[in-house]
């Protein structure tokens, strides 16, 4: 009998180990689950911040994953240019390494917050197809934003604009005398010319170039062409 109930001890104390056992493992299995990196997307390992065996602190970043899907151009637009600018509106993108077509985009959304320092505007702009091979991260990209159609409005070279006792405006020849006309400007465009929402009424001779500063009583000449300048 006393056989008998040591061996019933040894078979409870060996559940016993067994339970424990049992627990051990899936505790480590649960750490190991901890320890894996899993993505949420499927994508391309760019950059591996940390080596086997070292060791991270909570938040700390390990690898940078990139869904070539989700790749877009991170755009700066001067403020004073930036009228207009909004989701939607149709782009194209020339990458620095592809000096062909250019690619079409979608400004995807303009940041709520600008930079105060350089005083730009800041977009991100997608790619309406993604491009054959994806390019480098980083990489400079010239970006065209097509805005809406403005009414049309009278415009003039950004060269006549003058400020004049702190009121911007331009000259405009009245038969053989000038006179200041202050001006509201709108906006400019890549060829040089600003819109002017108010002070003309169109049709106009403005003055783009003088070789000094003129007053109303200033004499001067209307030439096709500037000395030494390309028509």
């Amino acid at each position: 009998m006393s056989s008998l109930a040591a061996a019933r001890a040894n078979l409870e104390a060996s559940r016993q180990d067994l339970t424990r056992l049992r627990a051990d493992r899936d505790g480590l299995a649960r750490q190991r689950g901890n320890l894996r990196l899993l993505s949420p997307v499927d994508g391309l390992v760019a950059r591996r911040n940390a080596d086997p065996g070292t060791t991270v602190v909570a938040g700390q970043s390990v690898i940078e994953v990139v869904e070539p899907g989700s790749v877009w151009v991170n755009v700066r637009f001067d403020q004073q240019r930036a009228r207009g600018l909004q989701a939607g509106l149709a782009a194209r993108i020339v990458l620095r390494s592809q000096t062909g077509e250019p690619i079409a985009g979608l400004v995807s959304r303009v940041e709520p917050y600008a930079d105060a320092v350089t005083e730009e505007t800041l977009a991100k702009i997608e790619f309406k197809q993604a491009p054959a091979s994806l390019p480098p991260l980083g990489e400079l990209a010239e970006v065209t934003v097509a805005l809406q159609a403005h009414k049309a409005m009278p415009v003039v070279p950004n060269a006549s604009v003058q400020r004049v006792d702190g009121k911007l405006g331009v000259w405009v020849v009245d038969g053989n005398s000038l006179r200041f006309a202050p001006v509201t400007l709108g906006v400019a465009d890549l060829e040089g010319r600003t819109q002017v929402l108010q002070g003309l009424s169109g049709g106009e001779r403005v003055v783009s170039y003088s070789h000094k500063t003129l007053s109303a009583n200033s004499r001067f000449k209307v030439v096709d062409q500037i000395v030494g300048k390309a028509s």
